[in-house]
């Protein structure tokens, strides 16, 4: 008689996984996902940087080639442009206001490619907004960038409001110099701190002859291409505001080297603001011996 086979009771055991086919637990994912965000996130600040970066400079060089051509426009003309209307589109703005040795407007001021030879482009930062612009007002009459007939050496006074035309050498006292002449005329240029740097009416005088202005990566107070006004993707500060293209001519312009401060000082604004006298030489029109 054959007897009941024995039944084994231990317990079955699940087959054992090879370990080169485990996967992956959620301890392991959820580390290889905050590595990945923590990549991500860098490679954004990193771009991000570099394309500030490029923008400044494309602003650089756009804003040097607009130099160059208002110095050809003062060789021409021998006075500065006005404004043109920064309201208007690219298709039918960009010619200075000006009439009858004054400029009609400083309000909405930006520059006048057309009048300077350039495209609309041209007259645009790297964030592609219209650069802002403004000129001493007594720099658009006729001949007011004009100091060839002023005299270092000289001791005399304006002759109708110019250098005296009658200034020889042998007559120094005939002969005006250029701080006479320069007195009063350009815009006033303070830092953040209320410090003017820039100064018309100061001896010497060193006023600006104009300022060119791109509002920086927030945009604040710049026309678009199109003609509307931008409005500022952070909090611009107060002295910043001081800047925006649809003010009327200001009492002065900041320009400081602070950038992307936060709060109440907020300026990140490039701004070109030459003296009077270095436009006139670069012009071929400062001042000379007699």
């Amino acid at each position: 008689m054959v007897g009941n086979p024995q039944v084994s009771l231990a317990p079955m055991r699940a087959p054992k996984i090879p370990r080169g086919r485990r996967g992956f637990t959620l301890v392991e994912i959820l580390v290889v996902v905050v590595i990945l965000g923590l990549i991500m996130a860098m490679a954004s600040v990193l771009l991000r940087s570099v394309s500030a970066t490029q923008k400044r400079s494309i602003t650089a060089n756009r804003m040097a080639n607009v130099e160059a051509a208002i110095v050809q426009f003062v060789m021409q003309q021998k006075r500065l442009p006005c404004p043109a209307d920064g309201t208007q589109s690219a298709s039918t703005g960009g010619a200075e206001t000006w009439a009858a040795g004054a400029c009609t407007t400083q309000q909405n001021g930006v520059v006048p490619w057309r009048s300077l030879g350039l495209s609309a482009a041209d007259a645009t930062d790297g964030w592609d907004r219209r650069m802002t612009y403004r000129v001493g007002s007594a720099l658009v009459a006729v001949s007011a960038m004009d100091l060839s007939w002023c005299d270092p050496a000289g001791t005399g006074a304006l002759a109708a409001g110019v250098c005296n035309t009658t200034c020889t050498s042998a007559t120094p006292a005939n002969c005006t110099p250029p701080s006479t002449y320069l007195a009063a005329k350009g815009l006033v240029v303070k830092n953040l701190a209320g410090t003017t740097v820039m100064d018309p009416a100061g001896s010497p005088s060193t006023g600006a002859a104009y300022v060119l202005v791109s509002h920086g990566e927030s945009g604040g107070g710049a026309y678009l291409d199109t003609g509307v006004l931008s409005t500022s993707n952070t909090t611009d500060g107060t002295e910043e505001q001081k800047n925006y293209v649809n003010l009327a001519l200001a009492a002065y312009y900041v320009d400081d080297q602070t950038t992307d401060v936060a709060g109440a000082n907020h300026f990140d604004d490039v701004v070109l603001r030459p003296s009077v006298l270095s436009v006139a030489n670069k012009a071929g029109l400062g001042p000379r011996a007699h």
